[in-house]
Formats: structure tokens, sequence, C-alpha cells
């Protein structure tokens, strides 16, 4: 089994070795328009929303079928969030020049590309008989030398709460079957909430309450003094290396700081027990129940034992403050972050965890890594999905999630290896 990993490895890396293209070449076929391209932007959709190069798709690919993507069997297509990019690839992917970049993929290959999920998904194209190739220095290079052929929204800091039709992250896309041939993804508009209730098309305003005295949200909110007052926010947990720590000095607010950049090279997880302790709420008690339909989440207040030093939310607990967990964008890091407190504080898995912070915000996208290292911590945690308890096979071998069917309702879905 080692032996076949190994060979697969040496495989993408060697692959990868001969499927790049360079930011001249891009530019200069842009310019003269000699072959027809389909650009394929990899990166956070919050980044590709900010900017992205001219005519450029985004995949956004659930970080819980990072499995499927490392066993070769996601269909591309199924990554594609909007349908009309979605037909374009399709018509498109056999006879154009597919050129893949993240935000700044390495001009050289042996600092570990191969391994990555631009690796795997560039293998994938090249599997289905696409001419694939990744783009050397990624979009910051490409911006960097001809920012002419970007297409830039200058006022994306803080995505509203709605994201456009076109660009949808992580938590909304469709996870279909692979024995159908076609998906039919629903819009944005019609996701669900576990009520089975239509979303309204504005997503709940930031901030967001995930627990009692717990609110995920993005960089706007807080530098806002009203919105700090309003929800009595005297915590919180700035997910970003170089944003700052905005009212520090005025003794009102206590500040911590996990200096993490949203790109696949950052490691997190290595943060988690620190951000979890900060957080660390204790005396909240969740019990997921699952249906057949629907995933509903019931959880209760419990007294806490009295510890000898009081994390951050017994101090706030006590004196009914809230905590307030934040990046650029309110929707990839400081959302891992919650759902890493919420695995281990209330003992869910990633699934179930994901999915309590997806109801009470839809548009959640977590980078691709990001998700990757939840799966790891998931492990570590020694959790399980449910639909592990009943299985024959190894936890590592089936995977449990959720899927919106055409009739806005949640069916749960068992995912077998293959």
């Amino acid at each position: 089994m080692k032996i076949n990993h190994l060979r697969r490895g040496s495989v993408i890396v060697t692959m990868m070795m001969m499927s790049s293209k360079s930011v001249e070449w891009l530019q200069e076929e842009l310019e003269t328009g000699v072959s027809s391209l389909l650009l394929l932007d990899c990166r956070p959709h919050e980044l590709y929303e900010s900017s992205h190069i001219e005519s450029a798709i985004n995949l956004a690919i659930p970080g819980l079928m990072l499995r499927r993507l490392k066993k070769g069997n996601l269909p591309i297509r199924s990554i594609i969030p909007n349908n009309e990019d979605k037909e374009k690839f399709v018509k498109r992917c056999k006879t154009d020049v597919v050129v893949l970049y993240d935000e700044a993929t390495p001009e050289r290959q042996e600092s570990g590309l191969g391994s990555s999920v631009m690796g795997l998904l560039l293998q994938k194209l090249r599997d289905d008989g696409c001419k694939a190739f990744y783009l050397e220095g990624g979009f910051n290079k490409f911006q960097s030398d001809y920012p002419e052929h970007c297409e830039t929204n200058l006022d994306c800091s803080c995505p509203s709460s709605s994201p456009p039709a076109s660009v949808l992250g992580l938590g909304g896309l469709r996870i279909s079957s692979d024995c159908s041939d076609g998906e039919s993804d629903r819009e944005p508009g019609s996701a669900t909430e576990s009520e089975g209730s239509p979303l309204p098309n504005n997503q709940p305003a930031f901030p967001v309450q995930i627990l009692p005295y717990l609110y995920l949200g993005c960089a706007k909110d807080s530098s806002n003094l009203d919105v700090l007052s309003k929800y009595n926010i005297k915590y919180i947990l700035n997910v970003t290396p170089n944003l700052p720590n905005m009212f520090e000095h005025e003794g009102d607010f206590k500040y911590k700081q996990i200096p993490i950049s949203d790109h696949w090279s950052q490691n997190l997880s290595q943060f988690f027990p620190e951000a979890i302790s900060f957080i660390g709420i204790r005396y909240i008690k969740l019990l997921p129940v699952i249906s057949s339909i629907l995933i509903i989440f019931f959880f209760t207040l419990s007294s806490s034992s009295n510890p000898t030093t009081p994390s951050s939310s017994d101090e706030a607990r006590s004196k009914k403050c809230g905590i307030l967990v934040h990046c650029l964008a309110g929707i990839s890091r400081s959302v891992t972050v919650t759902v890493a407190y919420l695995m281990q504080k209330l003992n869910l898995s990633l699934n179930d965890a994901y999915d309590f912070v997806k109801r009470k915000k839809s548009n959640i996208s977590p980078n691709f890594n990001f998700m990757g290292q939840l799966l790891d911590f998931e492990r570590t945690l020694g959790l399980n999905s449910p639909c592990d308890n009943h299985s024959s096979s190894p936890p590592h071998d089936q995977l449990f999630f959720t899927t919106p069917t055409n009739h806005n309702v949640f069916q749960l879905d068992t995912l077998e290896s293959t």
C-alpha cells in the first residue's frame, strides 16, 4: 500500500514538472488569442471576488470531499458552483488549454506542489484527457506583472453577507452522486435552514451568533464600536497576521491574535489549542440529533466546573460579555477555528460541526487545506461521523455528509470508497 502511495506521489511530481506555463506565456496568449484558454481559479472565493485573471472560473472544493479528490473519483464539474461556468467547463475542457492557478503557486516543483490540492486537480484533469497546466508564480506574480489582465473589485475587503449568484463558496455546493451524469446545483437563494424553510436571499447580518456569547464576524465588525457595543463583545480573536487590534490600548477589550494568512501553505491547526482555549466556552452542551431528512442540533446550558484558571469565555460569561472570532472576510480562517472549537469542546464530528456553523451562516468557505487540517484534527480527537458506527469498513473509507435535494431539504448520504 505504501509503495502504491509513493508511486502515485512520484507520478504527480513528474507530471507537475511537465505541466507549467509562465505568466509571460499567459499574457501573450491573452493578448493574441491564438489559443482558446480555460482559466481555473483555485483560490478561496473571497479572494476570487476581490480580484482574478480575466475570464477565470472559480473552483470551490468542499473540504468534506478531499478524500474523493485524493482517490481520483471527484468529477471536476461538480466543484464549479455556478451553472453557467459549469456548462462552459463541460463544453470547452477537452478542446481548450486549461490553466489552473492558486495565490502564489511555487515556480519550482521541488517545493512540494505535487502533493497539494493543485497537483491532484491537475492530475485529475489530465487523466480526463484535458490539456491542463498550472501557472508558475500563481495569481500574485501575474497580477504584479500584468495587472491590466486582472479584474478587480475594490469594494471587496469585507464581502457582503449575501454573495452574488455567480460566486458560491464551500458551504453552498451541492454534493452529487458519482453514479449520476448530471448535477442540478441549487442557487444560493434556495439553500435551506435545518427547519426546512428557505433562507432569505440575504444572509444573516454580521456578526453571526454561533452559540450564546460566541460570534463569528469579519474585519469590519472588529473595528466597529457600535457593533461591538450592540453585542456586548469584549473578547476578540483576530485570525489574521496583519489586521490591527483596533481597540487594544483602550483597556475595555481583551485580544488574541493568530498570525495566519488564508493560503494553502499555512498551518492553522498548530494554533487550534490556544484559539480553543481563548474561546473556551465550557458551560454549553450541544446534542446533535440526526434524522433521515435533516440534521437538527439542540443545545442546552449546563453548569460548568470552577477551574483554577478561568478561560476567556468563563470571564465573558460571568460578565455576560461576547466573544468575536474574526478574520478578513469571516468565511475561511475564523470559520475553521470556530469549527475546531465545536469539535473539541462539544465532541462533534467535522461534518456535524461544519453543518452547525453553516446553519448559522450559509456562505462559509474554509480553504482546501484548512479543511484537510480539520480532518486531521477530527482523527486526533478520535471523533467519528455518524455513519462510521454502523459500517464494516474502516472509518477513513467512508464519508458522511448532507446533501440538499431538489425540494430544498437535506438528506443524508454515505459515500463509500470504491
